[in-house]
């Protein structure tokens, strides 16, 4: 009861110069033009609407309402908006009179764009975001999603955006900056909040500084409140150099059918990234992305499954051409267990693709400063009982003679090394000498099944050396109808080599 007086309050009236919900049953469009409104209008119709969005503050919200933006205008102010729709009706934010969308312009002054604060049942959708100064701003975010003392927050779509230009810090710990954050908990709240129903998809984000699609959730177990149903789908990121999608204090998240590509390297040598990844969440499931071109001058890896992570399942998805490898595995210890899970348990990958990964030319200062280290899978710290199995590893001959293609490599974090993991039925194609585990100190680790052609150092059993070409008939099984979803998955994609495109299945010998 406590809790919903609370979001009462925040969805009313009483949020000083912040759009407020009723229950009434009538539904409104409101229609705003940054160039023919005029605050003094209605804004109830396309011949009335009105010019600022500072006219929102005004206005009461309910479930079904729409605020509509004109299509192809420019609104160089921020857009900031609480409201609570009811389920089943929404309230939308959205475009209206044509197919461009409207254009919210930030210049870089204001921490967000479009800032959505404490609302819930609400869409937004159709809507060009940018936020960008005359030079980089530590902590910049395009839209901003957030919960303040809010409790639960249900059936929120974020839907066709496209966000560029959020021209942030590219350094993660003086601020970074974002082009999607999802921010519900802060490690001092006295009210834990959390999205029950989150969805964000079918966006484009381009030149984002330093991250893409962001989760600040809850990592503390002891206070640990995570976000449920969320979901992240058909989202593009395009020239993002630092972490692409980052699920962090979620359970049960999926994220599917997403492309990261043309990671520029523009970030100093203290930022590790990677591009989709969970971080304290449970249960994560990331399935038939993309992933390419990751320049992290340390990690750079398509996938990582992170520390504090449970259940992780990681499957048909495509790497290739990143500089750090195809996927990091990572585990702390040392906390109290109502701080932290320690390691990182029983994370799976499976049927998966990874093509010329490991691209690494260069020694990184800040961390393997005796190797040009890009291994195509790297466990670092506590992991415990990871199951690789049915991937697919294709090499290319290096573009140069001292980089790293070890294809699994265990390292310390913390005070731990990995124990138990599972290598089993991956199949590797390794066109020159090349390293199968270096496993430093970690113990209890099986392989069996594994198969190979070309020239592999492997351990003295687990790797099995196969004659001939690297094709369908050694990996494919139609009893196991998984390949034949990863198959159908990867029908249309191709991979540039040598300056063609040359298709993912004629280059794993599936055709």
């Amino acid at each position: 009861m406590y809790m919903k007086n609370i979001k009462t309050i925040l969805c009313g009236g009483l949020v000083a110069m912040l759009v407020s919900c009723s229950p009434q049953v009538t539904t409104t469009n409101y229609y705003f033009d940054s160039v023919n409104g005029d605050d003094a209008n209605n804004g109830t119709s396309v011949r009335t609407p009105f010019k600022s969005l500072a006219k929102l503050q005004s206005l009461t919200l309910k479930g079904g309402d729409s605020i509509l933006l004109k299509s192809g205008a420019v609104f160089t102010e921020k857009l900031l908006l609480s409201c609570c729709g009811e389920e089943n009706n929404p309230v939308v934010l959205g475009k209206y009179g044509g197919l461009e969308k409207p254009h919210i312009k930030g210049n870089g002054v204001d921490t967000a764009a479009v800032h959505i604060l404490n609302s819930e049942n609400l869409v937004i959708r159709d809507l060009e975001i940018s936020n960008k100064g005359d030079a980089p701003k530590a902590g910049l975010l395009g839209l901003w999603v957030e919960l303040d003392k809010f409790g639960e927050s249900h059936n929120m779509v974020i839907d066709d955006l496209y966000v560029h230009d959020v021209y942030g810090s590219t350094v993660i710990e003086k601020g970074g900056g974002i082009g999607i954050c999802i921010q519900n908990g802060r490690d001092n709240d006295s009210i834990l909040n959390r999205f029950v129903g989150m969805t964000i998809e079918n966006c484009y984000l381009k030149d984002c500084q330093r991250d893409g699609i962001k989760f600040k959730g809850y990592w503390i177990r002891k206070q640990w409140k995570p976000n449920l149903g969320v979901v992240i789908r058909k989202n593009v990121l395009d020239g993002v150099p630092g972490d692409g999608i980052v699920l962090a204090g979620c359970d049960g998240g999926l994220i599917e059918y997403n492309v990261m590509k043309n990671c520029p390297k523009t970030l100093p040598e203290s930022e590790a990234c990677d591009g989709i990844w969970p971080w304290c969440s449970d249960n994560t499931v990331v399935q038939f992305n993309v992933v390419s071109d990751h320049k992290s001058i340390i990690d750079g890896y398509a996938y990582d499954s992170d520390w504090g992570c449970r259940n992780s399942v990681f499957q048909y998805n495509l790497s290739y051409n990143n500089d750090g490898g195809f996927m990091l595995v990572i585990g702390t210890d040392g906390w109290p267990e109502d701080w932290c899970v320690n390691g990182n348990i029983e994370t799976k990958v499976r049927y998966n693709v990874s093509i010329n990964d490991g691209l690494r030319n260069y020694l990184t200062n800040a961390s393997h400063k005796d190797a040009y280290f890009s291994p195509a899978m790297h466990f670092t710290g506590y992991t415990q009982n990871t199951l690789v199995e049915n991937n697919l590893f294709y090499l290319f001959p290096k573009p140069e003679p001292q980089i790293d293609r070890t294809l699994f490599h265990f390292t310390k974090h913390d005070s731990s090394y990995g124990k138990g993991d599972v290598f089993k039925n991956n199949y590797i194609y390794a066109p020159e000498v090349t390293v199968a585990v270096k496993e430093e100190k970690a113990v209890g680790n099986q392989y069996s099944g594994n198969v190979y052609v070309g020239s592999l150092k492997t351990p003295a059993t687990g790797f099995t050396k196969q004659d001939g070409f690297f094709n369908k008939s050694l990996w494919y099984n139609a009893e196991d109808k998984n390949w034949d979803i990863l198959l159908d998955f990867l029908k249309d994609k191709t991979v540039p080599v040598n300056g063609k495109e040359l298709k993912v299945l004629d280059i794993i010998g599936a055709n």
